[in-house]
């Protein structure tokens, strides 16, 4: 295990203190070999770096990538060594998680800083943590080139293409992500995508030597939920109002009757900016008396607001293999989601879910009176819902993520032989 003592009194904080950058490669040099001393040596099967800005403990954006890497870690923890590198945060420390070792690296005091320090350090750790295979997570804000600073097999994984996406998140720097997809994309080599739609995309302008579409999974115990049906519609996820719709599912929901007795939950963590100007949306709405924004939830009381919504709305712009809509259809509630690539292959429209076209708040309008008025329609896709999601287990994702590693391990030992 790795011990939260790495990380003290800003050991790791690699912009605050210049003075500690300039002596930085000695202390790291010391942090890498106590990985190296704590590695297990009960495994028989291979040594794996997980490498992930991302971390569901992230107060700016821990998501849906984040929860796959530690559910499918924590499987392949059983029989493999594994250390997962991601970015730092307010009071993260360096910790083990189901044998997992998760190391915090780069600087914790502010967001931009947190990721601008994580790409910089990256390089450093992936070239002296030893480890079979490498498994580079994209981020197009935080990114890492990983096929080029080492040598050894690299898996890259994308959940989603951000484009001219970008431009419209963030119109200053917009250039910046849009710029850094393209560069990484004539990088890679070998690519696992959790959308169909998404890795066939990629194929048409990339040459891959593996590539394989994985979904991802939901925990075991959601099948243990016992629905019931309160009066409110829920929003669950990340706190982004352009990436997720929030600005199309509060003037949807503007235009729902007044007089029926249903409230718009929403409940999720994000940025400070984008929290301010969710409630600068539901208090310009004139509806704030109707939505209720819950901050960031429990797991527990995630549970509970999923198993007592009348159904769950993603009204997302773009979107990746979406969770929260296989953890609806597990708790045996529809979902109102967009057509988009990724979410249109989480759920199936008309049987577990209602898909409108993005960017149309009339049409979600339309959905949100269709599954409110029709109480035999909601209850039928929620049922068939839960038919669809149980073949989707982490369980059964990590089985074929480590078959698709395996793969490529073996492709790369060829080739060294010849």
């Amino acid at each position: 295990m790795v011990h939260s003592h790495f990380s003290r009194d800003g050991r790791m904080r690699i912009f605050s203190e210049v003075s500690w950058y300039c002596k930085t490669f000695s202390r790291q040099n010391v942090l890498c070999s106590l990985i190296r001393q704590s590695c297990r040596t009960d495994f028989f099967g291979m040594k794996i770096l997980h490498i992930i800005y991302d971390d569901i403990g992230n107060p700016w954006c821990g998501g849906g990538g984040a929860l796959r890497v530690l559910k499918v870690n924590e499987c392949l923890a059983e029989d493999n060594d594994i250390t997962v590198i991601t970015g730092n945060y307010p009071h993260a420390k360096n910790e083990a998680i189901n044998n997992v070792r998760f190391i915090r690296i780069g600087n914790q005091s502010s967001y931009l800083l947190s990721r601008l320090s994580f790409s910089l350090c990256t390089p450093y750790f992936v070239n002296r943590i030893e480890s079979d295979i490498v498994v580079n997570e994209c981020s197009y804000f935080s990114p890492c080139f990983a096929d080029i600073i080492t040598k050894r097999p690299v898996i890259n994984v994308i959940h989603h293409l951000i484009g001219k996406h970008s431009f419209r998140l963030y119109p200053l720097i917009g250039l910046y992500p849009f710029l850094v997809e393209k560069m990484f994309l004539k990088t890679i080599k070998n690519l696992i995508t959790s959308a169909e739609q998404i890795r066939y995309d990629i194929q048409r302008t990339v040459r891959l030597e593996e590539s394989a579409s994985i979904a991802n999974g939901v925990a075991e115990e959601w099948y243990d939920l016992t629905p019931e049906e309160k009066p409110f519609i829920l929003f669950l996820g990340r706190i982004d109002i352009y990436m997720k719709g929030l600005d199309i599912l509060i003037e949807a929901f503007s235009g729902v009757d007044k007089n029926r007795d249903i409230i718009l939950k929403i409940a999720g963590g994000g940025k400070s900016r984008e929290v301010l100007r969710l409630k600068n949306l539901i208090e310009l709405s004139g509806k704030k008396n109707r939505i209720e924004y819950l901050g960031k939830v429990s797991e527990e009381e995630k549970k509970e607001l999923m198993r007592t919504c009348q159904f769950l709305v993603m009204p997302s712009r773009f979107e990746g293999w979406g969770i929260t809509a296989l953890e609806a259809n597990t708790a045996g509630k529809p979902v109102l989601g967009t057509r988009i690539k990724g979410l249109s292959e989480a759920v199936i429209d008309n049987e577990t879910a209602i898909l409108v076209a993005p960017g149309n708040p009339d049409k979600v309008t339309m959905a949100l009176k269709q599954l409110l008025d029709d109480d035999e329609f909601r209850a039928r896709l929620g049922k068939q819902g839960r038919q669809w999601a149980k073949k989707n287990s982490w369980r059964a994702v990590a089985a074929k993520q480590y078959k698709f590693y395996e793969s490529v391990l073996m492709d790369a030992k060829k080739k060294r032989d010849v």
